[in-house]
């Protein structure tokens, strides 16, 4: 489903910036569009995103505190 209207990015490519390391919307933004958040509205979905992806692989956030 899409999530950013503004930049045309989709729930999936959260979850691919999500897996690259990105832990804030601000570097989810970054990533996908290079550059921020235009109206702000999705910010709530992709930090909701960013929440499931943590809970999802928690092992992944203890490999790269190595």
């Amino acid at each position: 489903m899409y999530v950013c209207l503004c930049h045309g990015f989709t729930d999936r490519d959260v979850r691919a910036a999500a897996a690259q390391g990105c832990r804030t919307p601000g570097a989810v933004y970054r990533a996908i569009c290079g550059e921020g958040a235009r109206c702000c509205k999705c910010v709530p979905e992709v930090r909701s995103l960013l929440r499931e992806a943590s809970v999802a692989s928690p092992m992944q956030f203890l490999d790269a505190a190595e």
